[in-house]
Parts: C-alpha cells; sequence; structure tokens
C-alpha cells in the first residue's frame, strides 16, 4: 500500500517525465502524432493547450486520489486513471506547442525551455516572470506558415 501511496504522490513529475521520453522518442522514430515537425496553426493551438490543460486536471484529480483509497485495486485504479490523464495531457501540452513554435519558424525545441525558462523565472523574480508570461502571446498571435 506505501507504493501506490508514493506512485500516488509523485503523479506529476513522473507524469511529465514519461511524456518527455514519448516526445524524444517520437521524434526518433518520426511516429506521425509524436513528432514536433508537423506544423499547427493558432486555432487549433488555442484548442489543443486548452483540451490539455483540461486533460491535466484530471491528473491532479485522480492521481492524489491513490493515496486515500481504502483497497489496493482501488489505488491500482486511481494510478492508472491519473497516470493516463497526466501522460496524455502532458504529452498533448508540449506537442501542440512544439509544432506551434515549429511553425512560426522557431526551433521546437525553444517551446518546452521557454516553459521551463518561465516557470523558474518566478522563484527569482515576479516581474520577469509576468514578461516572459505575456512573451507567450507570440506562439498564438504570431501568423505560421499554415496563416490560420
Amino acid at each position: 500500500m506505501e507504493i501506490i501511496k508514493w506512485f500516488g504522490f509523485n503523479t506529476i513529475p513522473i507524469g511529465i517525465i514519461i511524456s518527455i521520453f514519448l516526445l524524444i522518442y517520437g521524434k526518433i522514430k518520426h511516429i506521425k502524432y509524436l513528432d514536433p515537425e508537423v506544423p499547427l496553426g493558432r486555432l487549433l493551438f488555442f484548442v489543443g493547450n486548452t483540451f490539455a490543460l483540461g486533460i491535466g486536471f484530471f491528473s491532479v484529480k485522480y492521481g492524489p486520489a491513490a493515496m486515500d483509497s481504502k483497497t489496493i485495486t482501488e489505488g491500482i485504479m486511481y494510478i492508472i486513471l491519473g497516470y493516463s490523464f497526466c501522460i496524455y495531457g502532458f504529452t498533448f501540452f508540449f506537442m501542440t506547442g512544439m509544432r506551434r513554435s515549429y511553425d512560426i519558424g522557431f526551433p521546437f525545441w525553444i517551446y518546452p525551455l521557454f516553459i521551463v525558462v518561465t516557470s523558474l523565472s518566478r522563484l527569482v523574480d515576479e516581474d520577469i516572470f509576468q514578461f516572459l508570461l505575456l512573451g507567450m502571446y507570440i506562439f498564438l498571435l504570431e501568423p505560421g506558415r499554415n496563416n490560420n
């Protein structure tokens, strides 16, 4: 039961790490839905990120619920739900951003790097964090190769 509680507690970090490995594997093997070199327009970027964040919230609900489970089967069920939503949500979130940055003309690896720098800048200064967060609108407003 302690292992189930540990996996439930660490749903988000482990899910993000698995998601990053899936993206690397998709890039190496050129898997159609995991290849970041497919352009993505503004509308699909907005809809995709909204959908991915919505799915990510389910992982926050179901992953830690495994810590409060009474039986092992209930804990395993919550872990499976939590990790499924977490891996799918974060993979979709990173993939839409990477495809959008590739569509604008940046290298696709700029988007995860920008997310990390923006997240870490909150620890340094609130003004820098807000400035970088406003920079995220470049991905939404800049017309890309698709012009939609």
